[in-house]
């Protein structure tokens, strides 16, 4: 009995260490997810815009990495939604914010200053430091360790890091360089007629030089011809007149924009891409400015801006038989609509599109039509069965909605048909010329070179003129933040409102403006910009 006893109390006694065994892992795995899921990867939070691929970029790791820890993703990632990311080894630990988190807490978590948090994440502010947010942790570069002292002051010195300074150092002269591809060769895809486009913008920047001479703002401008390959910028960006500058614009392919950024971001100079919606550069260097927004963020915006726009209409998608280019889009505005739980119809071109689209019609709601690519042709091909629609069945409310691309069809007979089915299109640039801004730059532009504006999209000599009088601006008022008060600089384009957007808190700015343009029955065009 004794034995027996004794066997059984040895029983309850390993019954009870298992079971409290069971419980430390419990609380270890509870208390500890924060650490195991910082260690091995991190949670981001998918923003609208975002792709794998540019969150690959952004954190320096494959899709293929992302797609093994997150195998749905392969099927697509809508906003809202969290990927895991691996944590890879390097300068920087990627940290997101739980509750109740502090800049304060983190700096004690990881035995630093604020200020080399914050130093690491220039976008970092109270509106951006919340809950789901990702941040970078130096791993070493950290040089002033948190010291003891009053706790209560420490606290407030640090959560004050959040709060930009609203004035900086004033510049007196205003330095800038433009780094502008005018020698494009010949026998390459961009030639002379391309060329001749930053021949323009290089023109629309000196008009807006003299508009800031008139309020006596000092700017010394250097130019310089990068030509169509990256050759030459090394030594260019060597020159000592190129190192105290306050901005850099040009840059045109994605060798020429890799260098001027890192030249940006080791001398810490505002970095302004104009023309390429495609480089990555953004996603890493804080103080890049791309005014050309990527597609993957304007099919975004512009989605939104048609669910806003047209809510509880009736749409109706055409794909094009040739091309489908603008699928991209399509599928995001599909997906808004029945987020928004919107119905909208699908259909093909056939020999009976005529009766076929009449079918689909409501009578009771605006119809709209989408087709799935921006041609000239895919247009004629949808406008001429849709006006005969129009006029056969006046009860029809009906309307087209297409793309930037649409405003270089600028002939009597496109505009006709645009104001006919009072046609609109979402754009970043749009230069109204029926606007008197647009008529008299128009006029000044001729006047100053002797020529018209080449008709293209967008309005290169436009743009150079915007590009300057935003930016000096911002540079006069806010002088050395001019990056932590990006928002605060008014200025009205003539062909974009700049609306600069961090994408995340390390990277720079992409340009999120958008306009919904229209034609309107009494011919008129209307620009509305999206909120």
């Amino acid at each position: 009995m004794v034995k027996i006893f004794k066997y059984a109390l040895v029983l309850v006694v390993l019954s009870c260490v298992q079971l409290h065994k069971i419980k430390s892992e419990e609380a270890f795995y509870s208390e500890s997810a924060i650490f195991f899921q910082e260690n091995d990867f991190f949670l981001h939070t998918i923003e609208r815009g975002e792709t794998v691929y540019s969150i690959s970029v952004m954190y320096h790791v494959s899709t293929d990495d992302i797609y093994k820890l997150n195998p749905g993703s392969k099927d697509g990632i809508k906003a809202g939604d969290t990927l895991k990311i691996p944590q890879e080894s390097g300068s920087y630990y990627y940290h997101t914010i739980q509750p109740k988190e502090t800049l304060y807490s983190l700096s004690n978590k990881y035995g630093m200053k604020g200020e080399d948090i914050v130093a690491a994440n220039p976008g970092l502010s109270v509106q951006t430091f919340t809950i789901g947010k990702t941040i970078r942790i130096p791993t070493n570069t950290v040089t002033t360790p948190m010291e003891p002292g009053n706790e209560n002051a420490q606290k407030r010195e640090t959560e004050a890091l959040l709060t930009p300074k609203n004035k900086g150092n004033d510049i007196r002269m205003i330095k800038i360089a433009l780094l502008l591809p005018f020698g494009l060769k010949e026998g390459t895809n961009s030639n002379n007629a391309y060329s001749n486009r930053f021949v323009e913008y290089y023109e629309g920047f000196l008009m807006s030089l003299e508009q800031m001479k008139k309020n006596d703002i000092s700017v010394d401008l250097q130019v310089y011809d990068i030509g169509d390959d990256a050759v030459t910028l090394p030594g260019i960006l060597k020159k000592n007149s190129m190192q105290d500058i306050n901005l850099l614009i040009g840059g045109l392919s994605d060798k020429q924009i890799k260098l001027i950024s890192a030249f940006s971001k080791e001398k810490e100079i505002p970095y302004v891409i104009p023309f390429t919606s495609k480089s990555d550069e953004p996603l890493n260097n804080p103080f890049i400015f791309q005014i050309n927004t990527p597609h993957s963020y304007l099919y975004s915006k512009a989605s939104t801006a048609f669910c806003k726009q047209y809510k509880n209409s009736h749409v109706i998608f055409f794909l094009s038989d040739s091309s489908n280019e603008k699928m991209e889009f399509i599928k995001t505005l599909q997906s808004d609509l029945t987020q928004n739980k919107e119905t909208f119809k699908t259909i093909s071109y056939s020999e009976k599109f005529y009766q076929d689209i009449y079918t689909l019609m409501n009578p009771d709601k605006l119809n709209i039509i989408v087709p799935s690519d921006d041609s000239p042709e895919t247009f004629k091909k949808l406008s001429a069965p849709l006006k005969v629609l129009s006029e056969s069945h006046p009860e029809l409310n009906i309307t087209v909605f297409g793309y930037p691309g649409w405003q270089v069809y600028n002939s009597g007979e496109y505009v006709e048909d645009y104001f006919r089915l009072r046609a609109s299109f979402y754009s970043v640039f749009f230069a109204n010329p029926t606007s008197p801004e647009v008529k008299n730059f128009y006029y000044n532009f001729n006047k100053w070179y002797s020529r018209d504006l080449i008709n293209t999209f967008p309005k290169f000599g436009i743009l150079g003129y915007d590009t300057g009088m935003f930016f000096i601006k911002g540079l006069h008022e806010y002088g050395t933040v001019f990056n932590a008060n990006i928002h605060k600089i008014k200025y009205k384009g003539i062909q974009t409102d700049f609306r600069f957007e961090r994408v995340n808190n390390w990277g720079g700015f992409i340009n999120t403006n958008i306009y919904i343009v229209s034609f309107n029955p009494d011919f008129s065009i209307s620009k509305n910009a999206s909120k």
